[in-house]
């Protein structure tokens, strides 16, 4: 009896302290999470990481919609509060969808309050969900829970065999983000590694950069694969796919300063970083989702449905990125656009010219440059020259394309010319070569996945 009156106090205490918090923060949403989990004793190793678990993934898919998170530890076990900038009702259907769908989430109470009289505690029903059920026998949790219908070891070993479910999952989503976050970097080399290349950076030669060498790229390729896991594994959840974009724009940036870091300043795959982040999730997206090689597209579409959000108030800022100055000047999209669009060049035509093709992998990746040339609307090249220069460079791919390109003598002879004559008066269609890269990587992921 003096433990039970122990319990209910600290539950007291709780109430007590939510109260206080939203007082804190008046108008906004206070949800709590703590174990959906039998006895007086909810605190031990297994439990504890079920919280710690969960509520990583609200700190991780949430975190620009929190204002403020603590957690302690209580005889009701580890306790976390999170105070939410969302409404009442739509802050409790976000948090029904983690004790539906995460591996985990029945073992957790994730309760959601509002402060008007007093504190008020959202409804599952009262928003049209279903009562929760108990999740040894599917009837409902309330009556089991009232009955003591269940054993405490039947509860007990079901935390313990679903945590450890959990782990094994865990460990294989790893190796396998892991096994795509390598591909990542093959891909990445290979592009760079292609000649001739038109002004591009290569083995065997700088192209028309002068900051930057073929070595400078394999560098970058290494310093920045680790946080295409990182994005593969934010990607490979329930979670809807602008939500998954939000976290992957945030580890994109740490990425982005790595570059930085081991190139001294020089900027070898910003661009590169952006368009596979967003590749590589919806790809792992889809693969949670079990859904077709052909769906990563509309997950594409569906993660970036407002990226050209970001050009709105573009003429109010004093100082402007390469793409915004582009936008303003010329109406370019850039690289937004054509994730905006699915990236549907590489969809509906390289994949399928290419996935078939006998060429030996070298040639293949020349070839589906100059295809990319003859169509991108490449922004690196009218950031370094003029529209004029990117018309020009559509032409001369399309004639090489009619001459057959590198798999006939008078193309390998017209393509020299042109490496000539790009490196000689600086062109280089990076936005080419960014694509070329997502080509050799959903190619690759399409051969081994799918």
């Amino acid at each position: 009896m003096y433990m039970i009156n122990k319990f209910l106090l600290s539950r007291e205490e709780r109430v007590n302290y939510q109260i206080s918090l939203l007082n804190k923060y008046p108008a906004k949403t206070l949800v709590t999470v703590k174990i959906n989990y039998p006895g007086l004793n909810k605190s031990n190793f297994v439990n504890d990481q079920i919280i710690e678990i969960i509520c990583d993934q609200i700190l991780l898919y949430y975190s620009t919609e929190i204002l403020h998170y603590e957690y302690y530890n209580s005889l009701e076990g580890v306790i976390y509060h999170f105070i939410f900038d969302i409404d009442f009702e739509n802050t409790k259907k976000v948090m029904v969808a983690i004790e539906e769908n995460h591996i985990l989430g029945r073992c957790v109470d994730i309760d959601v309050y509002k402060l008007e009289e007093t504190i008020v505690s959202a409804s599952r029903t009262h928003l049209g969900f279903p009562a929760r059920k108990c999740f040894i026998c599917e009837e409902d949790a309330r009556i089991c829970s009232r009955k003591q219908t269940h054993p405490f070891e039947v509860i007990e070993n079901y935390f313990s065999e679903l945590y450890m479910k959990y782990v094994d999952t865990r460990a294989d989503t790893e190796k396998k983000c892991n096994q795509i976050a390598l591909l990542v970097c093959k891909a990445i080399i290979c592009e760079a590694s292609t000649y001739p290349s038109f002004g591009l950076v290569s083995p065997v030669s700088n192209g028309a950069h002068d900051d930057m060498d073929y070595y400078m790229f394999l560098n970058s390729a290494l310093a920045i694969t680790p946080y295409f896991k990182q994005m593969a594994i934010a990607g490979f959840t329930f979670i809807e796919p602008e939500r998954i974009f939000n976290v992957i724009r945030n580890i994109g940036i740490e990425c982005e300063h790595k570059m930085y870091e081991v190139t001294k300043g020089v900027n070898t795959h910003k661009g590169l970083i952006f368009l596979m982040g967003v590749c590589i999730t919806s790809l792992t997206k889809n693969m949670y989702d079990d859904g077709n090689f052909e769906n990563i597209q509309n997950i594409i579409k569906l993660m970036v449905t407002n990226i050209l959000d970001d050009f709105k108030n573009v003429n109010d800022k004093e100082k402007l990125t390469h793409g915004e100055r582009l936008y303003v000047k010329n109406g370019f999209t850039g690289i937004r656009g054509q994730v905006k669009d699915g990236l549907d060049i590489i969809f509906s035509h390289i994949i399928k010219l290419y996935e078939h093709n006998d060429l030996p992998e070298r040639e293949r990746n020349v070839q589906i440059l100059i295809e990319l040339m003859a169509q991108v609307e490449d922004s690196t090249v009218v950031y370094r020259h003029n529209l004029p220069t990117l018309r020009q460079v559509q032409q001369d791919a399309k004639k090489l394309l009619k001459m057959g390109g590198i798999s006939t003598h008078n193309g390998r002879e017209f393509m020299d010319k042109l490496q000539e004559h790009y490196i000689e008066n600086k062109i280089s269609s990076g936005g080419c070569a960014d694509l070329l890269a997502i080509s050799i990587f959903l190619l690759e992921i399409k051969s081994k996945f799918y």
